[in-house]
């Protein structure tokens, strides 16, 4: 008797002990699906002129460089363009035609939780510039379907897919791909693709340089939770309805390929993606490169904190490998 009650208490234990891993394990999965949910669900809003409560465009809604691109885009004639993503997706655009005529494109990119219309302030300074404007709402952002978003990672086919759309019109088009933060990185994932000779240079402003790196950091500072406890799983739930793991989506393994010249722009006091990620992405990327540091900005702000500074940069950048340099020549 005393045999069996051990051998039954034993097997209690046992299947107590596979019930309690097994809570764990789902609770593991699920908090890696909460945050998922939380970073990647979609982002969509029913009002692009009302920025997000507390973001940068709240914050800085009296700012006059942000008024006049608002001003500037609401004013000024733009037709829709759609495109289908890859998984059959309606991704959405707005087509901005320079009355000069001119063969120079720009495609500009917004950042996380961000709509088109608020990447107006850099669209009106290219269009000043006698450049036609593309600005696509990223995937499960402002018009463009999905019920998830990819930080960029699924968006570089499209924007890929976007720029094909503009050569096959205007086969002599010559093409910058510009993007802010989750732009910044949509934008330096993009030029590790193999693209048409007219995609002639590339900007980037404050982008992450992985989706794992951005989110491990902001599971420490924002969230005060330890990254293995809700990256792991939440990267499994990526792999699962995304198709892909965080550490697969790497701004630096794609700069690694790139050919596109490319300028890299970051703020010294940027809290959301640390400037030490210009050099992690400067430092990978093969093609001609120069990088440029606003000394005072925060995330995404240079532009509209250092205007002046900010355009000069560009327009030297611009100088040196978009008008001195024909197509093909990269």
């Amino acid at each position: 008797m005393l045999t069996l009650s051990i051998t039954y208490a034993g097997r209690v234990a046992i299947t107590v002990s596979v019930l309690i891993a097994a809570l764990l394990i789902i609770l593991y999965i699920a908090l890696g699906a909460v945050f998922f949910v939380i970073a990647l669900g979609s982002k969509r809003r029913e009002d692009e002129t009302v920025p997000i409560k507390d973001s940068l465009f709240d914050k800085n809604k009296d700012n006059q460089n942000l008024i006049n691109g608002y001003r500037w885009y609401d004013e000024t004639y733009k037709q829709k363009a759609t495109i289908k993503s890859r998984n059959g997706k309606t991704l959405h655009a707005v087509e901005f035609r320079n009355p000069s005529n001119s063969n120079a494109w720009v495609v500009c990119i917004h950042g996380w939780t961000n709509v088109k219309r608020e990447m107006s302030s850099y669209a009106m300074e290219f269009y000043r510039r006698g450049f036609n404007v593309l600005l696509p709402d990223l995937r499960g952002h402002g018009d463009s379907e999905s019920r998830f978003v990819s930080m960029g990672w699924l968006d570089r086919l499209d924007i890929v897919d976007w720029i094909n759309s503009i050569v096959e019109e205007n086969p002599k088009s010559r093409i910058v791909v510009h993007g802010v933060s989750m732009g910044g990185a949509t934008t330096m994932m993009t030029t590790g693709e193999k693209l048409p000779e007219n995609v002639v240079l590339a900007i980037e402003d404050c982008g992450f340089s992985s989706v794992k790196d951005i989110f491990v950091d902001q599971a420490i500072r924002k969230y005060h939770l330890p990254p293995k406890l809700v990256i792991p799983p939440a990267s499994l739930v990526n792999k699962i309805i995304n198709g892909f793991f965080f550490g697969e989506a790497s701004a630096v393994k794609q700069l690694q390929k790139s050919k596109t010249p490319t300028l890299f722009m970051h703020g010294d006091k940027d809290d959301f993606v640390l400037i030490e990620n210009l050099d992690k992405v400067y430092n990978a990327c093969a093609a001609k490169k120069e990088k440029y540091v606003f000394h005072g900005a925060e995330h995404a702000v240079s532009s509209h904190w250092f205007h002046k500074e900010y355009w000069e940069v560009v327009d030297a950048f611009l100088e040196r490998y978009f008008y001195a340099a024909p197509t093909g020549q990269k």
